[in-house]
């Protein structure tokens, strides 16, 4: 039986004198077969490779062991969210990183792996994304932006949050975040999906699973939080959000720059930030990177939040 994979994979390319390309391989499940023995990963530029990951037995008993390690912790309602795919993975490697340079950026990944007496092959391609639309930082004012694409966390082991960041702010102490009720605006103009109010900022008091029991894993996960569709198939999420504060409705026409919420910390939760996503093809579909129109670091140059942490500053003006 064939490898398993994403058919695609969104990449991040910045021209740095050379094209430094970095996307996530979130998984290869060999289904039906042995354990590889040998796996090559090799990225290339037209037909020219550029980049090459090679793994002997050792190591790959290693990763397999993780993969089932990690796989048991995955709930079957959250897969397509995860994965993007309905079943669990049955014999995966998992979570292959890829920051590096080259003369071009890369369009393809082709793998071959040794299973027994076979050699198995597959090919992803990977793209370059970038989207057609206009989009605008959703707060105003001076920002910490974490938790950003360079970071391999929760955000990017999620297929549709690949891309997502958390934006704080906090006293000049940096012992308390100060960031709860500020403004938070739609960052591109479509129709409101979704909406979701009502529950109070995450303590130790709260109980995330009566909340899943109530309301579902969405809300369990992003707490308050908007949902907004966009042309050319891009929605963006806005999480955490502060009870109360939800000021839009679903079928709504939003303007990008127009206040949909204020920031809190509902939810999965437990410091006051805004949680933001881009993502294709609905809420489960695979997350996009975003380049805000604009958008500065302290020193005042544009800022494209490719780093893990970024220091940024935004003015919005009227919503448009």
């Amino acid at each position: 039986m064939p490898i398993v994979n994403d058919s695609v994979l969104y990449s991040v390319v910045r021209e740095e004198h050379m094209m430094h390309n970095d996307f996530f391989l979130r998984y290869l499940d060999f289904v039906d077969e042995p354990q590889p023995t040998s796996l090559i990963l090799t990225c290339f530029a037209g037909n020219r490779a550029c980049y090459e990951v090679r793994y002997e037995a050792e190591e790959i008993a290693a990763r397999f062991q993780y993969g089932r390690e990690e796989i048991a912790r995955y709930r079957q309602s959250s897969l397509r969210r995860i994965l993007g795919r309905p079943h669990n993975l049955q014999n995966a490697f998992l979570h292959e990183h890829f920051s590096f340079f080259s003369s071009e950026a890369v369009n393809r990944l082709v793998v071959e792996a040794k299973c027994g007496e076979k050699i198995l092959e597959t090919e992803i391609a990977i793209v370059p994304y970038e989207s057609p639309n206009r989009y605008t930082f959703p707060m105003s004012g001076t920002f910490l932006v974490t938790d950003t694409y360079p970071s391999i966390n929760s955000h990017r082991w999620c297929r549709n949050s690949e891309f997502a960041f958390d934006v704080g702010c906090f006293h000049e102490s940096l012992e308390s975040s100060v960031i709860s009720g500020a403004p938070v605006f739609a960052a591109c103009g479509g129709i409101v999906e979704e909406v979701f109010d009502g529950l109070p900022d995450t303590d130790d008091a709260t109980d995330l699973g009566q909340v899943e029991k109530q309301y579902g894993e969405h809300v369990r996960i992003d707490g308050n939080h908007v949902l907004i569709r966009h042309a050319n198939g891009e929605l963006s999420l806005y999480a955490h959000l502060l009870k109360n504060s939800v000021c839009v409705k679903a079928g709504e026409t939003v303007r990008a720059g127009q206040q949909v919420g204020r920031v809190g910390s509902s939810g999965s939760s437990y410091l006051p930030h805004l949680h933001f996503h881009a993502m294709r093809n609905g809420i489960e579909g695979p997350g996009i990177p975003i380049r805000f129109e604009g958008l500065k670091t302290l020193l005042g140059e544009p800022c494209f939040l490719d780093d893990t942490v970024n220091l940024v500053r935004n003015e919005i003006g009227p919503a448009t």
